[in-house]
């Protein structure tokens, strides 16, 4: 779907550097990706199988009513006006809902129209990104454009897990792997879109584990920050750096740039 407008606005989405990731990446193979987020690859290469995963129930849920009622969903999105009032109304509604083409069409909205596309919740769980279109309104996706999505969509698998137990629950074979996980380092702070509690050192040497376990019988890419973590703990996987531009904090005024880590493990 290149040359499409984005579905989901995302934190840390690789979408300005796909052109660099991609080359490191196999499509003609069955696609995975543990920590999807807004599955940046998978949208444009549209491979013909996919297994997609994110610790982020709701956003699995929008997938999943994406793909199988792409109109109503829609048509929940774009019932909603684009004004302040009606957005805080929206992520109301939207944290007393269940899983639903209604839950998903706020979903879709919460995210085109709140601060920078960050989903943030609080300690119960409940959405609470504050809006973020007072200056410049995105427009719209178009039902054609929705349809589309979700026509991609109808070649993945859907699931929502902790990263480790997907991959040990797959055991896939012949497949390209693609991690992007959250970022953690003692470094300096990195800030945690789902919570502080994300991911943490012990979680890196789970990927760590997991990885070398799968690369036998698969091509692992993982991107990380350029962190002695990482770097020490990979160190004879890395094959690239990459250079990202981020806002700090969230402020498209205040951006400075990162290096990113490419490590490819493929034993086969």
């Amino acid at each position: 779907m290149s040359g499409q407008s984005k579905l989901l606005k995302w934190a840390g989405s690789k979408s300005q550097i796909s052109d660099r990731l991609s080359p490191f990446l196999r499509f003609d193979v069955p696609y995975i990706e543990p920590f999807c987020g807004s599955a940046v690859f998978f949208f444009e290469n549209s491979p013909e199988t996919s297994h997609l995963n994110d610790l982020n129930s709701d956003l699995i849920g929008f997938f999943r009513q994406t793909k199988s009622a792409p109109d109503e969903v829609w048509e929940q999105y774009a019932a909603i006006p684009v004004d302040e009032q009606s957005y805080y109304s929206a992520r109301t509604r939207y944290n007393e809902m269940e899983q639903s083409p209604e839950k998903a069409g706020h979903f879709i909205y919460l995210n085109h129209f709140c601060f920078n596309g960050l989903y943030r919740t609080n300690r119960n769980g409940k959405f609470n990104t504050p809006y973020g279109a007072k200056l410049k309104v995105k427009k719209k996706l178009d039902c054609e454009a929705f349809r589309r999505f979700s026509g991609v969509l109808q070649n993945a698998q859907l699931h929502s897990l902790d990263f480790e137990d997907f991959l040990l629950q797959l055991n896939p074979t012949g497949s390209c792997i693609y991690m992007d996980p959250p970022y953690f380092t003692n470094d300096e702070r990195v800030f945690g879109e789902y919570g502080a509690n994300t991911f943490k050192g012990h979680d890196l040497e789970r990927l760590f584990s997991v990885s070398h376990a799968l690369s036998g019988k698969n091509r692992v890419v993982i991107s990380y920050k350029n962190c002695s973590e990482f770097s020490e703990k990979f160190c004879g996987s890395i094959v690239g750096e990459i250079s990202v531009t981020r806002n700090v904090g969230g402020f498209a005024g205040r951006r400075k740039v990162e290096k990113e880590l490419v490590a490819v493990l493929d034993n086969q």
